[in-house]
């Protein structure tokens, strides 16, 4: 099954069902998201930014986006990483932008310093934590706005990571990659009912995949369009491999 979707992402598909959907795009950089971005942008769907980057890049993107979006509002956060900035985000601006959300792709970067060094379990559990807490929460409250006005959503968590230079940032991957499927796995039973979606994206560990890999973020941009329209509706609890060429720049 997860082979003919990776390749049907392949074809290019128009999506008429999200001209104007409500989307959430968390992490934005100007080296992360800018094809996710200008996919949703060019289906017209209302598409609300959060990034911690202030740069004319990012002025640059967004008026980019602007002339294809059918609404784009830009929010700056210090530290998207706090958990609480994370909760109070999703539950305040996030939900107001444009009166709730139908879609939520969260970008979670990991850098090559972020790897480095970690050999104690102390070390690499603080690591997961920072990178995945503030995501997974704040995909709670929006999950559960969600739920309380009856609307049918996808939550997509998107990890970009950099190629491990040895067997113990390999380790460090495989550690995160491993956390984050128990957790999307458990999060998607728990809302699962709700017809609320959640799946993952996450570089390919040392292991051998069963599965065909997302070549980059243009595969991973089609992924996103595709768990958010009709023809995804029936899939959750899913993490996708992507290369380690999908890291980013």
């Amino acid at each position: 099954m997860l082979m003919s979707i990776v390749e049907e992402l392949r074809i290019a598909a128009v999506y008429p069902e999200l001209t104007n959907a409500r989307v959430l795009l968390s992490g934005l950089t100007s080296r992360c998201g800018v094809d996710i971005a200008r996919a949703f942008a060019e289906r017209s769907t209302q598409l609300a930014i959060q990034t911690a980057e202030q740069s004319t890049e990012i002025d640059a993107i967004t008026a980019l986006l602007s002339q294809s979006a059918g609404d784009l509002k830009l929010f700056h956060s210090d530290d998207i990483e706090d958990a609480d900035l994370a909760i109070a985000f999703a539950q305040g601006p996030a939900q107001k932008a444009f009166g709730g959300l139908e879609t939520v792709v969260n970008l979670i970067e990991i850098h090559p310093a972020d790897l480095s060094d970690r050999t104690s379990q102390r070390e690499i559990e603080d690591l997961v934590s920072e990178k995945l807490l503030a995501p997974t929460l704040s995909a709670r409250v929006i999950a559960n706005r969600m739920q309380l006005t009856l609307t049918h959503g996808a939550i997509l968590h998107v990890v970009k990571a950099p190629t491990p230079l040895n067997a113990e940032e390999m380790m460090v991957l495989d550690i995160l990659r491993a956390t984050l499927a128990a957790m999307v796995q458990a999060e998607a039973r728990n809302w699962s009912d709700k017809g609320i979606r959640i799946n993952a994206v996450a570089p390919a560990t040392g292991l051998d995949a069963f599965e065909p890999t997302l070549l980059g973020e243009p595969d991973i941009a089609s992924l996103a369009l595709y768990l958010a329209s009709d023809k995804g509706e029936q899939l959750s609890g899913h993490v996708f491999d992507s290369s380690q060429a999908g890291g980013c720049a």
